[in-house]
């Protein structure tokens, strides 16, 4: 029963955790001082002259170093815990119950050798915290702020991007002991995964690598040869968003035509690019306020006159337009074509100067949990809510006439901006659903049916004059069949795949945490057409803003997603009806379903649950 010290180097015996850090160590890397001990021997060493000595220099971290953490075939990265500020006994006793009660067979059936340790770290004031991804040939960075659990909370970093890119005062720090690192540390396949402190001072400490285990950006490959046959080009200049929020699945490409229609006609919408059947902005919805043209009135008076003015305008003009789709014959569809996207950019000019300027003077008002913002007015627009922003999307259902009475706006300009923020995507289905009516009469029409959306306007005219287009559809169901199977990165930078991806597993926590069987669903209709039974976390690639009926309706109370940001509607939703819920979760769609899992919202991760 021995414990060791770290800048002794490493040994044969260590979990691989400590030993990437005692060889850090050894090689002069700025690795804070810390012991060794076996995790089941911890009551009788804790009165060792090495731990007692730590403990006056200050606070310490007590971390888990488990052996199946930072192999060079399993990460197990998360499954472990660390706890802060302990400086005696009885604290580092109390971390080290946490840790066992935390600690997981976590892959059952394998057999790692040797016994978990703990390692007790001195524990750095930090000002920072950075991540680096080091890939063979590149690094990607993220920075985050100095909190204990920025690595882990599933927030959003400061910073994400490209080395060459990041500008900060610790660059050439960082910089420095990446290269020492690559120098002194083994080679690996895919690369190492650095996690850096910094201090007050400004020094930058080493306290995690850990080789990576699968490709930074997997699916990358796949992801450009699939544009390239497309005849997408991929920006070498600038940054693009996966815009996730709206769109989780691949366009119909009767939509990725409009997103191309309007950035044509409309270059201030933020420049949406389809990229291999995915949506890419250069500039996301809720940044584009400078974009207006003009000043807006307040949040109150623009959410008014949204309600008694632009909607009712907006419902208008869809019903005269499906009306006369349900008599349209074949040469009156060209004409309804420019009705339909006349009335999309009538509505797109409300959106841009009107509500996006106003939802952005005031932020946003803390959830009502007993009328969320994000269900009222729905019913009334559920027969144009698109499932996802498609023209092709299915709606939510006939609309339904208890909610017709004009809804109460909110007295405060931070409330009327927060229910702005939901009722413009009224506003944005009642200026889709025109060019969805016209869509839907060609495929009458034609005999295409829901087929008829893998068509362009133009192409839809051609299939009017008789012309077969039935291998063209077939090619492009096929097409968007492979791009539903790429893995698009989040954010393209320079023409590269920009920013490292979160945590595997990991994601930002909202509500209490929660247990159940996984029911993974390809999106809300799915969700919709085969509810899960209840107490199952749900799994989706996204929530996009109908979700909040669906999820209302089903009764729901847990839910994980592969996308979402802190600032997403997704968050908004899970926050008003309640739930639990881990957004962002990279890898969290690949759980096969009815896996017993735990949504741990204290630590923001999601774990298989064993018996």
């Amino acid at each position: 029963m021995t414990l060791s010290r770290l800048h002794d180097g490493p040994s044969a015996a260590m979990a691989p955790k400590v030993a990437n850090l005692a060889r850090a160590a050894a090689a002069g890397l700025p690795v804070p001082e810390g012991v060794v001990l076996p995790l089941d021997q911890v009551e009788h060493l804790v009165n060792d002259e090495a731990l007692l000595e730590l403990w006056t220099r200050g606070s310490t971290m007590v971390r888990s170093a488990l052996r199946f953490e930072d192999g060079a075939l399993h990460s197990g990265a998360g499954l472990g815990v660390s706890i802060a500020g302990v400086r005696d006994v009885p604290g580092l006793l109390a971390a080290v119950a946490e840790i066992r009660a935390a600690r997981r067979a976590g892959v059952p059936g394998q057999d790692f050798g040797g016994a978990d340790e703990v390692l007790v770290q001195h524990q750095v004031a930090a000002v920072a915290r950075v991540v680096v991804g080091c890939e063979p040939t590149r690094d990607y960075v993220e920075q985050y702020g100095g909190s204990v659990e920025a690595f882990a909370d599933g927030g959003t970093p400061d910073f994400s991007g490209p080395l060459g890119s990041w500008s900060s005062r610790w660059a050439p720090a960082t910089r420095a002991i990446l290269e020492h690192v690559r120098a002194e540390m083994e080679p690996t396949a895919y690369g190492l995964d650095v996690e850096l402190v910094i201090d007050a001072d400004d020094v930058v400490h080493l306290v995690q690598v850990r080789p990576l285990t699968a490709p930074l950006h997997p699916g990358w490959a796949e992801f450009v040869d699939t544009a390239r046959r497309a005849g997408d080009e991929i920006p070498a200049t600038g940054s693009l968003v996966l815009d996730v929020e709206h769109n989780p699945e691949p366009l119909s490409f009767a939509h990725a035509w409009l997103v191309r229609w309007l950035a044509r006609e409309r270059p201030r919408t933020g420049g949406l690019v389809p990229i291999a059947g995915w949506l890419y902005t250069r500039v996301l919805i809720r940044d584009l306020a400078s974009h207006a043209t003009r000043d807006s009135a307040g949040p109150r008076a623009v959410v008014e006159r949204l309600q008694r003015e632009y909607l009712p305008s907006a419902r208008a003009r869809h019903t005269t337009i499906a009306g006369r789709c349900a008599a349209a014959t074949a040469p009156e569809i060209d004409r309804l074509f420019v009705a339909a996207l006349d009335a999309f950019l009538t509505m797109i000019d409300v959106y841009f100067d009107e509500l996006i300027p106003a939802r952005r003077q005031h932020g946003s008002l803390a959830p009502d949990l007993g009328d969320p913002f994000c269900l009222r007015g729905r019913d009334d627009v559920l027969d144009v809510l698109p499932i996802a922003w498609d023209v092709a999307a299915p709606t939510l259902g006939p609309r339904r006439e208890t909610s017709t009475a004009i809804v109460a706006i909110p007295d405060d300009e931070a409330g009327a901006a927060t229910l702005l923020r939901e009722w413009d995507d009224h506003l944005f289905a009642l200026g889709l659903a025109p060019l969805r009516a016209v869509y839907r009469r060609v495929g009458e029409l034609t005999g295409l049916d829901d087929d008829v959306f893998s068509l362009t306007p133009p192409e839809c005219l051609v299939a009017l004059n008789g012309h077969d287009v039935t291998e063209l559809v077939r090619t492009r169901a096929e097409a968007r069949g492979q791009a539903a199977t790429l893995s698009p990165p989040g954010r393209i930078f320079a023409g590269q795949p920009g920013g490292v991806p979160p945590q595997w597993l990991r994601g930002i926590p909202i509500g209490p945490p929660a247990a159940g069987p996984v029911a993974r669903r390809r999106d809300l209709l799915d969700l919709r057409d085969r509810p899960p039974a209840p107490g199952c976390i749900v799994v989706l690639p996204a929530l996009t803003a109908p979700a909040a009926v669906v999820l209302h309706e089903l009764g729901l109370r847990a839910i994980c997603c592969e996308h979402g940001g802190a600032m997403s509607h997704a968050a908004l939703m899970a926050r008003e009806l309640k739930l639990s819920a881990l957004l962002g979760c990279r890898g969290c769609t690949s759980i096969p379903d009815r896996t017993e899992v735990e949504l741990d919202t204290r630590r923001g991760v999601l774990r298989r649950r064993l018996a």
